[in-house]
């Protein structure tokens, strides 16, 4: 008679921690890179070399990859690697602002709706909650931005604060998700026994919540959520700004627009899309072209640049959903 067979845990706690590591590394070295990036950006000055006439620099062919220019130029002549790093500007105090929103409104709410529960109050924040969250994240963000921008009489004017506010209707999408996972914590946490034994050494209610609660049990909860609001702006203010509507105009650099400059004229002055182009040969030929005369590195840097960083602030929030589990 054969022995019965035990499967093998499908993952051991050592895998389990090398793979926290490895997401705590990715994550801490993309927020290390965007932070000297925007440091770097304060000494930089993308716009195009001053006596330049830009009508004469459009008609300029782009730039391959050289010692002088390491990405090469764009259409208006300007250095794509410089813009590139200028172009953390956009997103970087806004989505900082972003963060700063979800937690100002979320902690509060989520606080007094998770520790007084059957409060006036608590129903009224939990129905505003239920109604915010009934809006797809993006449509109420472009919803929001929309009205404003029909409001103002020059949207050109208060292009700086318009992307302040997208931030604030990021974090604002954000907050019945923040809000309801700290409720959700803390109803729970109030019914373990180390609540009961601070209210009978005589603790106050606010160091209990503040301290004990909040602070001891859902700081990595609140960090991951921080991480995936930031995140979640950079992807919303590329996307906005590649589309051309309510996101970073140009001449001003944000990899969205970057992006959407060059990719047009990349795909068709390369013959990219041209059917006759796409035997192996022609094809290659036409990268080539598209490489040594500049523009195709125009379009790979910001989409990796994209999806590196975004890429980067998950897997710190992944990280810390873990650190939260254990």
């Amino acid at each position: 008679m054969s022995e019965p067979q035990v499967a093998a845990p499908s993952q051991t706690p050592r895998s389990r921690g090398q793979g926290s590591r490895a997401l705590q590394c990715f994550g801490l070295a993309t927020v290390a890179a965007l932070v000297a990036l925007r440091v770097a950006a304060c000494f930089l000055d993308a716009v195009p070399d001053v006596g330049m006439d830009v009508g004469a620099a459009a008609l300029l062919p782009m730039q391959g990859p050289d010692p002088s220019h390491i990405l090469g130029t764009d259409q208006l002549g300007r250095d794509l690697l410089l813009r590139m790093i200028v172009s953390v500007e956009a997103f970087f105090e806004p989505g900082l602002f972003a963060c700063l929103v979800a937690l100002l409104l979320s902690l509060p709410a989520g606080a007094l709706m998770g520790y007084r529960p059957t409060t006036p109050v608590a129903r009224i924040l939990r129905g505003a909650a239920t109604t915010i969250a009934a809006w797809p994240r993006l449509v109420l963000v472009v919803v929001g931005v929309a009205t404003f921008t029909a409001v103002i009489a020059d949207p050109a004017a208060w292009e700086g604060l318009r992307l302040y506010v997208l931030a604030a209707l990021v974090g604002l999408s954000f907050v019945p998700e923040l809000a309801g996972a700290l409720s959700e914590r803390i109803q729970t946490l109030q019914r373990e026994q180390f609540i009961e034994a601070c209210r009978a050494h005589g603790i106050a209610e606010r160091d209990i919540l503040v301290r004990h609660i909040l602070w001891s049990n859902c700081r990595d909860l609140v960090l991951r959520q921080v991480c995936l609001v930031f995140g979640a702006f950079i992807l919303v203010e590329t996307s906005l700004s590649y589309l051309g509507d309510y996101g970073v105009p140009p001449p001003r650099p944000s990899w969205g627009n970057i992006l959407a400059g060059l990719k047009s004229s990349v795909l068709h002055s390369r013959s990219l899309l041209v059917p006759e182009s796409w035997s192996p040969a022609a094809m290659n030929d036409a990268l080539f072209a598209a490489i040594h005369d500049g523009g195709l590195l125009g379009i790979v840097a910001p989409s990796l640049a994209i999806t590196v960083s975004i890429g980067g602030i998950v897997a710190l929030a992944e990280f810390l959903a873990r650190r939260d589990a254990q």
